[in-house]
């Protein structure tokens, strides 16, 4: 076959963004109007969902009188990093503010900040104590002027950090200091949008007993595709395609994934379309669609970290507790409240067995069905039987 080979117009393990991003307006137009009440978000979904390429959407597409910036703060584990952070991004968003400049540019000679630029400042006073900075800047700003917005993605990871490196108070100093950004009143025109998958309820209860520091922001569920969405998602990024998925495939493909996050589509699309290249036909049928799904089961790297995540943010107790259950789950189909009951009393869970769930559930492990529980996604299903075998199963 004599032509030029195109592959599906997607990504697989970085977030989407630009013309790779498939546009959530919905879900773009409630941030939006939960940011202009004046709240702090917290988006909450399972990994993989896409929760990172809407926050740079955003970024990159402020409202009037919002100046927004997004930063990725997982590698940081130090508490002067953290506040650095957050301060320089505080920066950037002031540089583009068209209201308060006189003051702002009397505040960046003052500090001796010679540069600015989406990625970090360059600053010449020596010694800054970061967090006093912040409390006395963000006052300072007008109250009918512009607000600024810092959408962090990863903040657990942060706190987990310090954490294991036993800097608990530290940890639980840097909760308290962005609630009390959030609630008070001279602190307005900062606003807080952080996203969290697996771990952020796990983190703040290991740190703080509870999860009160965080129950004040506003919480919004980033769901999956829905049905008319995923048609139209696979339409869209196959449409200049040398493989082409007419209805009946498109209906077998959805069959398959049946958890509709675009990674988990991204995979099923890529696999088919590497195998299809190799035997050079663009014609694919049912059984190729089967044979990727099993070519992509084979690889764990697609979906360790889903059980890793759990490992590393979980008390030792609690995981082995939850990792019964998925393993049970796994190789049973499914399994109701009364089996998971039994396996609560053996690890004595009985008490908050039914919070573990709700989290399970949350951060996109299972799903409630017809009073039983099964597994959401049919690759983690799969994956979890393969790397949790049981005796005779």
């Amino acid at each position: 076959m004599n032509f030029t080979w195109k592959s599906p117009k997607i990504i697989i393990g970085k977030e989407a963004t630009g013309k790779f991003y498939y546009r959530r307006e919905i879900f773009e137009n409630e941030v939006w109007k939960e940011i202009e009440k004046g709240n702090n978000v917290l988006i909450a979904a399972p990994r993989r969902v896409g929760k990172t390429s809407v926050m740079k959407f955003m970024t990159d597409n402020p409202r009037e009188n919002f100046k927004l910036i997004f930063r990725n703060v997982q590698g940081i584990d130090d508490e002067t990093q953290f506040y650095k952070t957050i301060y320089q991004l505080i920066i950037i968003c002031l540089n583009k503010f068209t209201k308060n400049k006189t003051m702002i540019q009397n505040y960046l000679s003052k500090m001796k900040i010679s540069e600015i630029s989406t990625t970090g400042i360059k600053i010449e006073t020596k010694d800054i104590d970061y967090l006093t900075e912040i409390n006395n800047l963000i006052p300072q700003l007008d109250k009918d002027g512009e607000n600024i917005v810092l959408l962090i993605d990863e903040l657990p990871e942060v706190l987990h950090n310090l954490y294991l490196k036993g800097q608990k108070e530290t940890a639980l100093n840097i909760l308290k200091n962005l609630r009390h950004w959030r609630q008070e009143d001279e602190f307005k025109k900062i606003q807080f949008v952080l996203a969290g998958s697996i771990g952020i309820h796990y983190v703040v209860n290991a740190i703080a007993g509870r999860s009160s520091d965080i129950n004040d922001l506003y919480k919004m569920i980033y769901q999956p595709l829905t049905e008319k969405e995923v048609i139209d998602y696979i339409i869209s990024v196959t449409k200049d395609a040398s493989v082409k998925y007419n209805e009946e495939l498109i209906t077998y493909l959805k069959s398959k994934i049946q958890y509709f996050v675009p990674y988990f589509i991204n995979l099923m699309l890529d696999e088919i379309d590497r195998s299809a290249v190799k035997i050079n036909n663009i014609n694919i049928t049912t059984e190729n669609i089967d044979e990727a799904f099993n070519n992509i089961i084979k690889n764990n790297d697609h979906f360790s970290d889903w059980k890793k995540r759990l490992l590393d943010y979980m008390p030792k107790e609690d995981f082995l507790f939850i990792n019964e259950i998925l393993t049970q789950i796994a190789h049973n189909e499914q399994i109701n409240i009364q089996f998971i009951y039994d396996i609560a009393v053996k690890h004595n869970k009985e008490i908050e067995f039914m919070d573990l769930l709700k989290d399970l559930e949350q951060d996109g492990y299972i799903v409630e069905s017809n009073k039983n529980y099964i597994f959401i996604s049919p690759f983690l299903k799969e994956f979890w039987k393969q790397n949790n075998p049981i005796k005779n199963a």
